[in-house]
């Protein structure tokens, strides 16, 4: 979504406030789904000359637990905070990688949006905190009860002996 700031590129102070919902297009790779368009609202202000945009994201996700590989919903909630400065007004002298450089009247959000969200996803995505995962013998959702697999614990140093064949008697 292009959000056109004409009005304030020029006006040191201006303001232009943000309540939107953005259709965004996963990316090959992603390991979630957008559920609902996503929700962001802020404000886009000139800072001397620096145009901030400052806003709070909300996305609907579609996941799969690393834990029981079952698909669960989960929301999240994020910041955005880009600074832009106009192509004209930039010199090689005071480049600064913080900032994002464009031209025209208007600036994208679409790829702010979708950086911001994907920083604020968890590395380990579980369905709940206390999932009990997947039986390491039989593969059984552990949520589901138990599986009735044998979960006695072994001493690793007799595994071998499972590998013998041993004729029966």
């Amino acid at each position: 979504m292009d959000i056109n700031i004409s009005s304030i590129k020029n006006y040191e102070g201006k303001s232009i406030p943000i309540d939107c919902a953005l259709e965004i297009e996963g990316r090959a790779g992603d390991d979630f789904e957008f559920a609902a368009p996503v929700k962001v609202r802020g404000v886009i202000r000139n800072f001397g000359g620096t145009i901030e945009l400052d806003a709070k994201g909300e996305a609907e996700l579609k996941m799969v637990c690393d834990r029981c590989a079952e698909e669960f919903d989960y929301t999240a909630e994020f910041d955005i905070t880009e600074s832009f400065k106009e192509t004209e007004r930039f010199s090689e002298e005071n480049e600064n990688p913080d900032i994002i450089y464009f031209s025209g009247d208007s600036i994208n959000l679409d790829e702010h949006v979708y950086s911001g969200l994907v920083v604020s996803l968890p590395g380990k995505r579980l369905c709940r905190e206390d999932c009990a995962g997947l039986c390491p013998k039989c593969g059984a959702n552990l949520n589901d009860g138990p599986c009735g697999c044998d979960s006695r614990p072994t001493d690793p140093r007799f595994d071998i002996l499972d590998d013998l064949d041993v004729p029966d008697k």
